[in-house]
């Protein structure tokens, strides 16, 4: 594949990532992805011989590991877990309402839209979880936490922000993330 091959299928994953944080899974057709991206649906197909699904799975690793980026930046410039957190829970608050609540986590919608239906994309979520899991295990080890401490309190941390971004996308309000925050904050303090 040459180089106009690869932006345009690379550019064709971040629109379908765009897409599915937004709309989901069901919203999220390939027809309008091709008008977006101006790709002819052969082209489409010849890009992901696996179509909707195959195309899925790479934009939610896509967006996946774009925001585990993310983590690992904070995560290496923050000593203190307490303060990555608070650091987190902020720019998901930023990134959330700057979309006017139309973005949350770029994998929960699909996750719980195709869990159990779709296998090929429901294993790319767990992909995306897992490496976002292990990206804080890894973290709290270094900073003396014990490892299965380390394992608790990333699953817990996952589990706040997921249900305070759907709770903050449904009231179009910060606060769920803010209250998720302190619980986290207060979580790490304890421990």
């Amino acid at each position: 594949m040459g180089i106009k091959g690869g932006t345009t299928k690379q550019r064709m994953i971040e629109v379908m990532a765009e897409h599915l944080e937004t709309g989901g899974y069901g919203a999220s057709g390939l027809s309008e992805l091709g008008k977006e991206t101006n790709t002819p649906k052969g082209s489409l197909y010849f890009h992901f011989p696996g179509g909707k699904e195959e195309l899925t799975s790479l934009a939610l690793l896509h967006s996946g590991k774009q925001l585990n980026l993310f983590f690992l930046s904070v995560l290496k410039d923050t000593d203190s877990p307490t303060e990555a957190v608070k650091q987190v829970f902020h720019a998901l608050e930023e990134r959330i309402v700057s979309s006017d609540y139309k973005k949350g986590c770029p994998i929960a919608t699909t996750a719980m839209e195709t869990s159990g239906s779709v296998p090929m994309v429901s294993d790319a979520c767990t992909e995306v979880y897992s490496l976002w899991l292990k990206t804080f295990e890894s973290y709290l080890v270094t900073k003396g936490y014990p490892l299965r401490t380390s394992k608790n309190l990333s699953l817990s941390l996952l589990s706040l922000w997921e249900g305070a971004l759907l709770l903050s996308k449904l009231q179009k309000s910060p606060e769920p993330l803010r209250v998720a925050a302190k619980t986290a904050e207060s979580l790490f303090k304890q421990n």
